[in-house]
């Protein structure tokens, strides 16, 4: 299952989990508040080499990706319903 790394606050990140809701697709959250240390902040730096979000994880495709554009062109590709 894909893994959305994104922060509450983050205009992007609400972006992409509006989309992701309006095409039905189902994700693992892994939220990350602003400002605050986050267990997923090094799991999302070790994926991806910096901690910005959103940053989208499909362990099935070898896919990781940040851009909330690209990741929502990527998901409506691959996984709306």
């Amino acid at each position: 299952m894909i893994e959305l790394y994104h922060s509450e606050g983050c205009p992007f990140c609400v972006k992409v989990r509006v989309a992701f809701e309006q095409m039905g697709v189902a994700y693992v959250s892994k939220a990350m508040p602003l400002r605050v240390p986050s267990a997923f902040k090094e799991e999302l730096i070790k994926l991806g080499g910096k901690s910005q979000v959103p940053f989208l994880s499909d362990p099935e495709r070898s896919v990781k990706m940040y851009e909330s554009d690209d990741i929502i062109e990527y998901v409506k590709e691959h996984y709306a319903k």
